[in-house]
């Protein structure tokens, strides 16, 4: 109803206004046709100021009762003869402004003005005025007659609604109804009845078939479930008998760490014992061939004050060596506590500790970041670095670049030197303890700076490696987290001495 009441008041209002613009036309044309006879008739009375000529013209306007008003205007714009209606106010009707030809509506009237032409000369004007009645008596007619078709039309329509109610509203209302059974209830065995075969038809049909597949799907669905529930129980019995042969496993890997632990700290200890024990008559040995060279040096030729000096030589770097070992397995996590370490002051105090040779220049490419470590540690690791770029230094002018740059969770840092570099096939070996590449009576170094790095770098789960062109220098670069490190569960299981060991 809403519709068709809808659609006809636009075509009728359409309708209407085309109408009005319809009837303006025609106005215009039969008011316009008037004046140009007015014009036409006096074109004699006008030439000859024959005034009663003039009036007889206009008096035929009387046959228009709409025309309120029809003046003949001389070359001057003065008026040579006028009409008024009856019921006319010469002052209301009269036009205030002339104009040589065409209309205009305005004031409730539609004003025509037509010239009168002699030969090729203008030899005045015609104004004519209506009222606008039949344009408004036959707007009003229309706009009944819309009325009247308007509300003819929506009664069939009405008629039309009530008697199709039958054959689709109560079709659609049965479904909702049925619908709604199943939304409440989750009834799904019930299905809706279908009254004809056209597009209410077909749904019905799309509906009930939808029903048999929720149907199909919820009797699938619980039978699932009571299967799953089968396999439930018998997953739960499985992993039962899991959890009681991991214990097992747990208890016994757990008896497996703390003997390893105990191995461990025995290993360690014995290290640490023999490594002391050895010093002393290490120690002795060299003190020993220091006072044999000194005493005895005028009965050795060349040859034996050289054995001597080797045998100082070498006693020397056994008592380094077995000092390195003693380093090498007390570096540990035991009894350390990480702090907050700037970087920047660290590497400072590392530097003037070392006191570098006026030849060697340390220079710090950017500013280094703040992180969570032990600080003896991270001292090593930039003290063995540095010693390791200095030692080896083979040029007149040497140069070390310390730099530092982020790598995702980690910061990554590099030491480059301008040294002797490094073997690509050497690359692993220098990572290994007491591998050197010099020959060992021509070097103080034992091979135990570079490992003990790797082994504290490892400590805080970062990397390290080397990079190097032979003759051009080497940069070694390792990384370590920026975040603090974590409890582990290694410390609750006591291994915080034994995790690097």
């Amino acid at each position: 109803m809403v519709v068709c009441i809808v659609t006809l008041f636009l075509a009728s209002a359409a309708f209407i206004v085309w109408q009005w613009y319809s009837i303006r036309r025609t106005m215009v044309h039969n008011l316009s046709t008037q004046a140009m006879i007015t014009a036409d008739n006096s074109k004699a009375a006008l030439s000859f100021e024959d005034l009663e000529d003039a009036d007889g013209v206009l008096q035929a306007l009387k046959a228009e009762p709409s025309i309120v008003f029809g003046g003949i205007y001389t070359k001057k714009d003065e008026i040579f003869a006028s009409y008024y209606r009856d019921d006319s106010q010469p002052s209301q009707v009269e036009p205030d402004e002339l104009q040589e030809s065409g209309y205009s509506f305005n004031k409730g009237y539609l004003t025509v003005f037509e010239p009168i032409v002699v030969g090729v000369e203008i030899t005045g004007k015609v104004c004519v005025r209506s009222d606008l009645v039949p344009l408004y008596t036959m707007l009003r007619h229309n706009v009944s007659i819309m009325f009247i078709v308007l509300l003819l039309a929506s009664s069939v329509a009405y008629c039309m609604s009530s008697g199709l109610q039958r054959i689709i509203s109560k079709p659609v209302l049965d479904l909702a109804n049925v619908a709604r059974t199943v939304s409440e209830k989750k009834e799904y065995s019930v299905r809706a009845e279908k009254h004809s075969s056209d597009e209410v038809g077909f749904l019905i049909d799309a509906f009930n078939e939808m029903l048999n597949q929720i149907h199909k799907r919820d009797l699938d669905l619980v039978n699932a479930n009571e299967h799953l529930e089968k396999k439930v129980e018998e997953r739960t019995s499985e992993l039962k008998e899991e959890v009681v042969v991991r214990r097992k496993a747990e208890e016994a890997l757990a008896a497996a760490v703390k003997k390893l632990i105990m191995s461990n700290k025995e290993l360690r200890e014995f290290t640490r014992v023999t490594a002391h024990d050895l010093k002393t008559p290490v120690r002795g040995i060299g003190v020993l061939s220091g006072w044999i060279a000194e005493d005895y040096s005028d009965k050795f030729d060349e040859e034996g004050r050289e054995k001597a000096r080797l045998l100082a030589v070498r006693a020397k770097r056994m008592n380094n060596l077995l000092d390195s070992i003693i380093q090498y397995s007390q570096l540990t996590l035991s009894g350390c506590k990480d702090e907050k370490l700037d970087l920047n002051v660290l590497l400072q105090d590392v530097i003037k500790a070392m006191n570098p040779p006026d030849d060697i220049e340390i220079i710090v490419e950017n500013k280094l970041p703040t992180i969570w470590a032990v600080r003896r540690h991270i001292g090593q690791v930039f003290e063995n670095l540095l010693d390791n770029a200095i030692k080896y230094m083979d040029k007149p002018e040497g140069k070390i670049s310390i730099g530092c740059a982020e790598e995702g969770d980690y910061w990554q840092f590099s030491v480059a030197d301008n040294g002797p570099g490094i073997e690509e096939k050497y690359f692993e070996k220098i990572f290994k303890i007491f591998q050197i590449l010099s020959i060992r009576d021509e070097t103080e170094s034992i091979g135990i700076g570079l490992p003990i790095v790797k082994k504290i770098v490892e400590i805080y789960d970062g990397l390290i490696w080397v990079k190097s062109t032979p003759g051009l220098g080497s940069t070694f670069f390792f990384t370590l987290p920026k975040e603090q490190r974590k409890e582990q569960d290694y410390v609750a299981a006591g291994l915080q001495d034994d995790i690097i060991t």
